[in-house]
């Protein structure tokens, strides 16, 4: 029975370790309609779960004006009833992670950084936040999450190109900056050219630390889609310029888009197009048709029109930890202890307990021979070992300090000391005899009269 429970803990901690580290590769699925297009899962609220759908139309204009009743629904094939609706109405927070490396400073590339961030932040609306990340070698957040425009055009201010070039690094940074953001959170990603850690024009150690898998897993175990904008330049891999299927596989594998400009005259233009697409999107929330707290992915689908988009998110909340799995080890110290205390336990029991009595088998001497032939060994019973007595008072019986004591403490009586025993000697060989024995043990002599030593 012990060993079965001990298997059941172990299986419980392994699953729980599986549930509490990040699910990479679960990128949500691209849309099926060129006009509709699920943007976001937020299910930090589960049961409750809030999907942000984009509406274009032909040219890509996002379309507006639409009601609850143009919005179907369904998470794993089961339809589900829209609970709450906004078109256009949501606050926004996004990170615009912006490359300042030594590139940036060729063809006023940085300088159309600098404007396009400062035409995002001016479409901001009086809810919507943003935050400015810029990146080199390493990732510094020039401006923490705000909505006050003043600061966010001062931090702008302080980009200048510098460095290396940290690209997947630059994407955790980002992600860690909006994991505690609510509602409908965008990264917006800036580079002109490829990480360091697997281009040939800049040394590795100016590059990121963190692999391109490492960044997409990060990125989409935190369900934060990117989008990415490529600047200048088209290149291949480890040569100058940008890598291009680097560029669009971060945008794919994390649920986002990609965008190419040449030129930085471009940027400007496409950051409002950006802003207010993401900010003329539709919020649904419904509750989800099987709340369980399992782990596992759900998938959802959202139909307007005749177009229709797929999306999906996965259950984390058993564990909910994303930030590091070391985290989660931790939270699963109590698991491990309720496993691993009760052995601890026992192995000290069987460390304190007394040793078994030897059998007889292992004794010396003739009486080894019936062991080594196979015959039957009784064991002799373990030692009882008893407390020696404790010297009592002769008139109160109370117990002395000490034995040997002339005087009671308890009643001040003094103590007659005890006789010392008689010993008797035989008379010829002066060997010690038993009192009453006729003769000597030792020599044979006859003692008719023994003497006690020390009488005449």
């Amino acid at each position: 029975m012990r060993r079965i429970i001990g298997i059941a803990l172990a299986l419980a901690l392994c699953a729980a370790l599986w549930l509490a580290l990040p699910q990479a590769g679960l990128p949500a699925p691209r849309p099926t309609g060129p006009g509709t297009r699920v943007t976001q899962v937020d299910s930090s609220h589960y049961p409750d779960v809030t999907v942000y759908v984009g509406v274009a139309d032909a040219a890509g204009a996002p379309v507006g004006g639409l009601g609850q009743r143009d919005f179907t629904i369904s998470e794993d094939g089961q339809p589900v009833e829209v609970t709450a609706f906004s078109g256009g109405a949501s606050a926004v927070a996004a990170a615009l992670v912006i490359d300042r490396s030594g590139s940036m400073a060729q063809s006023d590339k940085i300088d159309g950084a600098r404007d396009a961030a400062s035409a995002f932040v001016g479409q901001m609306r009086a809810a919507d936040r943003t935050a400015l990340i810029a990146f080199n070698s390493t990732s510094d957040t020039l401006q923490p999450f705000t909505a006050d425009q003043g600061d966010l055009s001062r931090a702008i201010g302080r980009l200048e190109p510098d460095g290396g070039t940290a690209l997947y690094d630059s994407i955790i940074a980002g992600v860690d900056a909006l994991a505690g953001a609510q509602g409908r959170r965008a990264l917006l990603l800036l580079a002109d050219g490829q990480d360091c850690r697997d281009s040939d024009v800049c040394p590795d150690r100016y590059g990121s630390r963190h692999t391109l898998e490492q960044a997409i897993d990060y990125a989409t175990a935190h369900a934060q889609p990117v989008y990415v904008i490529g600047l200048g330049e088209r290149g291949s891999a480890g040569q100058d310029g940008i890598d291009e299927a680097v560029l669009s596989r971060i945008a794919r594998e994390t649920g986002g888009e990609y965008f190419y400009t040449p030129g930085a005259d471009q940027l400007t233009a496409l950051y409002r197009k950006l802003s207010a697409d993401i900010q003329q999107e539709y919020a649904l929330t419904y509750r989800s048709p099987r709340p369980f707290y399992d782990g596992t992915r759900r998938d959802i689908r959202v139909s307007v029109g005749g177009a229709a988009a797929g999306g999906g998110y996965v259950e984390r909340h058993l564990i909910n930890v994303h930030s590091d799995p070391l985290v989660g080890a931790v939270l699963l110290l109590p698991i491990a202890g309720a496993l691993g205390v009760p052995l601890l336990l026992r192995r000290r029991r069987r460390a304190g307990s007394p040793a078994a009595p030897q059998p007889a088998a292992y004794a010396t001497g003739p009486l080894a021979a019936p062991a080594a032939l196979g015959s039957t060994v009784l064991q002799a019973p373990s030692v009882v070992v008893l407390p020696p007595d404790v010297a009592r008072c002769q008139s109160c019986d109370a117990a002395l300090l000490r034995a040997g004591a002339r005087f009671c403490a308890e009643c001040g009586a003094s103590q007659v000391a005890e006789a010392a025993p008689r010993r008797y000697f035989c008379d010829q060989c002066g060997r010690p005899m038993r009192a009453g024995a006729q003769f000597c043990a030792s020599c044979g002599a006859t003692a008719p009269q023994p003497y006690l030593m020390g009488q005449s």
